[in-house]
């Protein structure tokens, strides 16, 4: 009985072998097994710029156009949130308004969205909408533009929207000339001419960008340039200490100059500060101007 018992068994192993096998052996193989991958989005600021704007159109309210001037201070409130947490911009001097200052966007309405270290598959309009003073924000009519900063690592992305709406030019502010120029369009004559001589662009970083800031704020503060007196101790604070650590970082200074082009001029045909724009060594930068003074941060 035993010995029937495995002839049975031996034959009905054979029979898979012989019959099943040609018909399995197509259907089975490493490249056709049901693997399921996940592939996380990538995110843009086009991308989120679009989703914010349909939500909005979705509710009835105007589309907000993107501001240069929001993006790049947008790009240091990032970088200031993330490295320090400092939402108040107690710490590093450099708040939402103080950010506003410092490009030249001068403001009747404003307001910030924000998340960190959201899942790259999350919804970021459902985060915003959970949370009351975001959505205040988020549906606010009278807001028009916006500027904004991303950063992905990983399966997470942090988000930062800066949305304002300008002031109307009214009465005079404070007599004279008015500078009508800020650190964007410096940073667009200094690369200009960069590309000129043949040294390429400088790409931007939000960390130097946050140096930049705090030196304009110094400068400002005091009412004329420092010849770089707080450059030194700016880049050895324990909070700012680890962006000097990991670049070779140069300053470049300037004020009284009416024009973008102006200042570039005095730049190059000063020793020492034609660097900034002939030094094929320096890749990356950021400049903060305001009221005729100018702070460019140039690294390697």
């Amino acid at each position: 009985m035993k010995l029937f018992l495995r002839l049975a068994i031996f034959l009905l192993a054979l029979g898979v072998v012989v019959w099943g096998w040609p018909r399995m052996k197509g259907k089975l193989s490493l490249t056709n097994l049901p693997i399921s991958v996940v592939s996380l989005p990538e995110w843009t600021e086009e991308k989120v710029l679009a989703t914010i704007n349909d939500y909005r159109q979705e509710q009835s309210l105007g589309v907000l156009a993107p501001n240069e001037k929001l993006n790049m201070a947008a790009r240091a409130r990032l970088a200031v949130l993330l490295a320090y947490e400092d939402v108040s911009g107690e710490l590093t001097g450099l708040s939402r308004e103080k950010s506003l200052d410092l490009v030249g966007y001068n403001y009747s309405w404003v307001g910030d969205l924000s998340v960190l270290d959201l899942s790259r598959s999350g919804n970021i309009i459902d985060y915003w909408k959970s949370d009351k003073n975001a959505l205040e924000t988020l549906e606010e009519p009278n807001l028009k533009d916006v500027g904004l900063s991303i950063k992905q690592e990983g399966n997470t992305v942090s988000v930062y929207v800066l949305l304002g709406s300008q002031a109307k030019k009214a009465a005079v502010r404070q007599a004279p000339a008015k500078v009508s120029w800020g650190g964007p369009e410096l940073w667009a004559a200094i690369n200009k001419r960069r590309v000129e001589l043949g040294v390429g662009q400088l790409g931007q970083k939000d960390e130097l960008c946050t140096i930049a800031a705090i030196r304009l704020n110094q400068i400002l503060d005091l009412g004329s340039l420092d010849a770089h007196a707080g450059f030194e101790p700016t880049l050895k604070r324990d909070d700012l200490k680890w962006i000097s650590e990991k670049y070779n970082i140069s300053e470049f200074l300037i004020s009284g100059y009416d024009t973008p082009q102006d200042a570039v001029n005095a730049w190059e045909n000063t020793l020492g500060h034609k660097k900034l724009l002939s030094g094929g060594e320096y890749v990356w930068g950021c400049v903060y101007s305001q009221n005729r003074f100018g702070v460019a941060i140039a690294a390697y």
